[in-house]
């Protein structure tokens, strides 16, 4: 009984050996290693209308076994915006036993830069009631140089609710985000007045009420002023009738040396009307 359990196990020994041996034979004889991939460059240049096809331009891979497998190299992912126009791009190429191998690389977008807002009309309107996002946004265009027009994609971030109804001003955040990823915003005042006293408030007009402006660079606020009226609202063909040195200018807030959003208070009263009032928005820009 004892010899045939040594026996036993003698045997259980010699066929586990023989699987082990046989296992990193096949190891051996297996390919396990993936493609080499190489580049020409270590950034590239690309137009900003640029597809998979411009991405893999100067990219090889090339397998110990399988030898050139540079038709198996595709664009695996593309990184949001980073910074100064550039993307991180991921590449990847598969040998003939299936085994993948990845690189990457810095992509720079040539001529690009962030979606620009522009505003023709200001953030002020008659008390209606209207709650409608479209109807506060409707003077608010947004331009990109990959996907064009964004309009239609800004959206309206506030802590409270700007109620149409009640005059006042309503601080809102608007901002908008490209298909890379590229998001941009500003601060701005919703400015709401009483219908009732339309007629009578004065209105200034601006020729720009968003303006862009570089980091150390200033503005002259009174230039903007084009006319100041009475009554008839932002989009009235009226002449001027009030004297634009009656208005009064705050930019006590905007710090030309941080790049950020900021607003200039232009206000003017005439007679016993209503105040009128209306603002800038300065986008200070790296």
């Amino acid at each position: 009984m004892k010899k045939l359990k040594m026996f036993s196990f003698i045997l259980f020994g010699i066929s586990l050996a023989a699987s082990l041996i046989f296992w990193f034979t096949q190891i051996r004889k297996g390919d396990r290693i993936g493609p080499v991939i190489t580049m020409d460059k270590k950034e590239l240049t690309v137009d900003l209308d640029a597809t998979d096809k411009d991405f893999l331009k100067g990219v090889k891979a090339v397998d110990e076994k399988d030898g050139d497998v540079t038709s198996s190299l595709v664009v695996e992912n593309v990184s949001n915006f980073l910074s100064g126009g550039r993307r991180l791009v991921v590449y990847a190429a598969v040998d003939k036993h299936n085994n993948v191998s990845r690189a990457n690389r810095i992509v720079k977008y040539k001529g690009y830069s962030s979606p620009k807002f522009s505003l023709s009309e200001p953030f002020s309107f008659a008390s209606t009631g209207s709650s409608n996002d479209s109807d506060i946004l409707e003077n608010l265009k947004v331009k990109d140089k990959i996907d064009g027009d964004l309009s239609k994609q800004v959206k309206i971030l506030t802590n409270s609710i700007v109620d149409l109804y009640s005059p006042g001003e309503y601080p809102v955040k608007l901002q908008v985000t490209n298909s890379a990823g590229d998001t941009v915003s500003f601060n701005a005042t919703i400015q709401i007045y009483d219908r009732e006293e339309a007629s009578d408030m004065p209105f200034i007009h601006l020729k720009k009420y968003l303006v862009y402006v570089k980091k150390g660079r200033k503005i002259n606020p009174e230039s903007y002023i084009t006319k100041v009226c009475s009554g008839g609202g932002y989009d009235s063909d009226l002449p001027g009738d009030i004297d634009r040195s009656k208005v009064k200018i705050d930019d006590d807030d905007v710090d030309y040396k941080k790049a950020g959003s900021y607003e200039i208070t232009y206000s003017v009263k005439a007679g016993k009307g209503p105040k009128g009032s209306v603002k800038l928005i300065v986008i200070v820009t790296e």
